[in-house]
């Protein structure tokens, strides 16, 4: 049977990343009859279900002074509440985190329940989006280190990425599809090919990347500009790509302010609250340079910077608890 999404255009021994919402799709077909709008309400439904379980993760653990703010923020920020609104990978992406966090900070009985759910989700990332796996599982490991030895999580952090620029370097010599640099490299030339092809109106121009770490680094300090702050004023061609362009001034506003009130008012910060941001911004500063080497189009840019969004947004909640817990506010 001929399937017309069930190969991609790029492909690597590692991952396809359309098959399993293919095959999801498959069997919501058969329970809901082949009805668009069932498997649509199913995908919103998962998306709600991750975020839930990520609010009440964060409630059990940090007993938010404001729990609401919290919960709204996660559900309506536009970007995260538009990318997990259909039939897309987003809504699998933060229900696996959901079930990762919750499977992490609450406690059962039954501890097969958090360990299933733990390997589930983590599956779920690897096959449905593999860049997005590489950057949250060092992060994560990272934590994992930290919360269990009350090491300072910015030591672990730098260990975690002398061993992956390691990992790098060392595969970055393999002459295979295994090569990190090349899948790197091809991904990149296929946005590119492909932003060429098609006139999206949204395009801009990224450096190249060859399959070595000299051109590597040379790409990471424009591929963080453009994972952080694109668009630019200049690249708004309609009101919609206005939105990302706010939505980035108001985050980072919100960031500084929290962290000047912060310092100003001498906030001492928990290990606990330690751990979680500083390993939050090294997810979603590995996952903004990532995506802002490789896509040149802002549309899948801004889509692509939606898991790191939603940890964005916990960050922020989590500077606002600790200021707001502060008895000299």
């Amino acid at each position: 049977m001929e399937m017309n999404n069930w190969d991609t255009s790029y492909k690597n021994s590692l991952m396809n990343e359309s098959r399993l919402l293919i095959k999801i799709n498959a069997i919501l077909n058969i329970i809901g009859l082949k009805n668009y709008s069932f498997n649509s309400i199913s995908f919103i439904l998962m998306a709600f279900v991750g975020e839930f379980l990520i609010f009440k993760s964060l409630i059990v653990k940090f007993k938010f002074k404001n729990p609401k703010i919290l919960f709204w923020s996660l559900v309506l920020f536009p970007s995260i509440f538009l990318w997990s609104s259909g039939i897309l990978k987003e809504p699998l992406i933060i229900l696996s985190f959901g079930l990762i966090l919750n499977s992490l900070i609450v406690t059962r009985r039954k501890k097969w329940i958090n360990i299933s759910s733990f390997i589930i989700a983590a599956l779920i990332i690897f096959k449905v989006k593999f860049y997005i796996f590489i950057c949250f599982f060092p992060a994560l490991i990272s934590y994992i280190i930290s919360e269990k030895t009350k090491f300072k999580p910015l030591k672990i952090i730098f260990t975690v990425c002398a061993i992956i620029a390691a990992i790098i370097f060392a595969m970055g010599k393999m002459n295979n599809s295994y090569n990190p640099l090349k899948i790197l490299s091809q991904k990149q030339n296929d946005f590119i090919t492909l932003s060429e092809l098609f006139d999206t109106g949204s395009a801009f121009k990224i450096i190249p990347i060859e399959p070595s770490i000299t051109s590597l680094l040379k790409a990471i300090p424009m591929g963080a500009i453009n994972g952080f702050f694109r668009p630019f004023p200049n690249n708004i061609n309609n009101f919609l790509q206005l939105f990302p362009l706010l939505e980035n001034m108001l985050l980072y506003l919100m960031v500084l302010y929290l962290l000047l009130k912060i310092l100003f008012l001498k906030i001492k910060i928990n290990q606990d609250v330690k751990n979680v941001l500083w390993n939050s911004l090294f997810f979603i500063i590995m996952l903004f340079i990532l995506t802002g080497v490789s896509s040149p189009v802002i549309g899948a840019l801004v889509r692509y910077k939606v898991p790191g969004l939603l940890f964005l947004i916990i960050v922020i909640n989590l500077m606002y608890d600790q200021f707001k817990k502060h008895p000299t506010k």
